[in-house]
């Protein structure tokens, strides 16, 4: 099979590792796999792992400069499958395949339009439009979850094009035996000048608005001072002992670290900035606990890598991740500093309580269900099914 990928980011984030897990696993199974994007840090990866990308940028919600172009692309190059990702991508894809020789167009917003934190009049247009162009012209919406696929059918797509498919996790990249784990931790302890007996509350991923960072960081500046008015509560070593360390970076940055000086817990909140992929072991491993209070998500992909290691997790109540997280997980009312906070406190010391600091379970629960294998399998069986049907 011939596949191209379509879409207006590569920026690091999750809809582009998803494209890039995508090419790696098509690659390997022996397709010819094409990307179409912008230039930015993940155009490289695309072409490190056997893709051929070409520079392409979508400047208006109808590009005909780019319509005209990727029709031609496709027909020249006899691409039988077009995948697309995101709003622009997706109806741009979809107008330029309609008179081409493609065989099978996919299309996959990773989050639902009507999830996302934009303007409400914006929005209402953005989920019409979409929904018109995927019901009339592709072969298969992709939805994440089978909650995703319900809110896909409220916001008008027909639900005999969803198809469900979740992310999926390569387990081998989180494989770690303790000694590894306790000198990852000992090592990301010693760089952020952390304590060595401090108790760690994680977080990672981009820092963007809806990822909830500021409610992170006001939840725990709350956890402190519940254990300052409940230090009677047990071995409580005082607040210079606990740390919020966000491993990630972005646009918020500055702004949370503004909010934790405001909340005068700007010593026990360290903000790594950006890190590459295989840092990510690391940083997991010195989480204590891994909390996850994103607003908006269309899967949360860091969650399975939190299980795959059996962290204790605490994460908004999104319907999504609690599908996802399926009884592995404490769970708070999204947005909720509060609740949090003694979400925070409760996880702590049942923690301290039992001497255990992992999830027993967790990682068979992520190999049976979110495995790589098993989505690039669901995948090319639906490319392969799509094909048959225009046989």
């Amino acid at each position: 099979m011939k596949i191209l990928y379509v879409l207006n980011s590569s920026k690091y984030g999750g809809m582009e590792t998803h494209v890039l897990d995508l090419v790696r696993e098509m690659k390997k199974r022996g397709h010819d796999v094409f990307v179409w994007c912008p230039k930015g840090e993940m155009f490289g990866k695309y072409e490190n792992d056997g893709a051929l990308v070409t520079e392409a940028y979508i400047r208006k919600d109808v590009d005909l400069e780019f319509i005209k172009n990727l029709r031609k692309f496709v027909n020249e190059n006899e691409i039988d499958i077009v995948h697309a990702h995101e709003l622009k991508a997706v109806c741009n894809s979809l107008l330029a395949c309609r008179k081409s020789k493609v065989k099978a167009v996919i299309t996959h917003t990773h989050t639902p339009i009507s999830e996302w934190q934009i303007n409400s009049l914006k929005k209402f247009f953005d989920v019409k439009i979409y929904s018109y162009l995927v019901n009339k012209y592709s072969d298969a919406e992709i939805a994440l979850t089978e909650s995703k696929k319900k809110v896909k059918i409220k916001e008008g797509i027909s639900e005999e094009k969803l198809v469900v498919i979740p992310n999926g996790l390569d387990m081998s990249g989180f494989e770690i035996s303790d000694e590894k784990r306790a000198e990852y931790k000992k090592e990301i302890k010693s760089r952020f000048n952390i304590p060595e007996d401090a108790f760690i509350f994680g977080n990672m991923g981009r820092i963007t608005r809806e990822k909830g960072h500021e409610i992170l960081v006001k939840a725990f500046a709350y956890f402190l001072n519940f254990e300052i008015s409940n230090e009677k509560k047990g071995n409580w070593k005082g607040k210079e002992n606990f740390y919020l360390l966000i491993a990630g970076g972005g646009a918020l940055e500055d702004e949370i670290r503004f909010l934790a000086k405001k909340l005068g817990v700007e010593k026990n909140v360290v903000i790594t900035g950006r890190f590459e992929d295989s840092e990510k072991i690391k940083y997991l491993s010195a989480f204590d606990i891994f909390v996850f209070p994103t607003l908006a998500e269309g899967f949360g992909i860091v969650l399975t890598e939190s299980l795959s290691m059996e962290i204790p997790t605490i994460c908004s109540d999104l319907e999504v991740l609690k599908e996802v997280g399926d009884g592995f997980v404490s769970f708070f009312k999204t947005g909720d500093e509060k609740e949090l906070a003694d979400k925070m406190l409760n996880e702590y010391n049942k923690s301290r309580g039992n001497g255990r600091f992992f999830v027993s379970g967790a990682k068979e629960y992520v190999r049976e269900n979110y495995s790589m294998e098993k989505f690039a399998e669901s995948y090319e069986s639906l490319y392969g099914k799509l094909l048959e049907k225009k046989r």
